[in-house]
């Protein structure tokens, strides 16, 4: 069975680059996003405040839709089954 990817490998593409990309300019706040995302594989696990910085920092639109915006689908692949 695979191990289950943690939330930083989860990460689209575009999201991942944009959210490395801005280590150079906020390295504390965005090294401690980085971190958190590496530490976690679930995204309910997310505070307010992760999801918060995701969509700074990953360059996404924040969605209308309540449930697209605590999960972050925007930012994150789907999970493998």
């Amino acid at each position: 069975m695979n191990d289950p990817k943690n939330l930083f490998e989860l990460l689209k593409p575009e999201a991942k680059r944009n959210l490395v990309k801005n280590v150079i300019k906020y390295p504390t706040t965005v090294n401690s996003l980085i971190s958190t995302l590496k530490k976690l594989s679930v995204k309910s696990d997310l505070t307010v405040h992760d999801v918060s910085g995701l969509h700074t920092f990953t360059g996404t639109n924040c969605p209308s839709n309540p449930v697209d915006l605590l999960y972050c689908n925007d930012i994150f692949k789907p999970y493998e089954k």
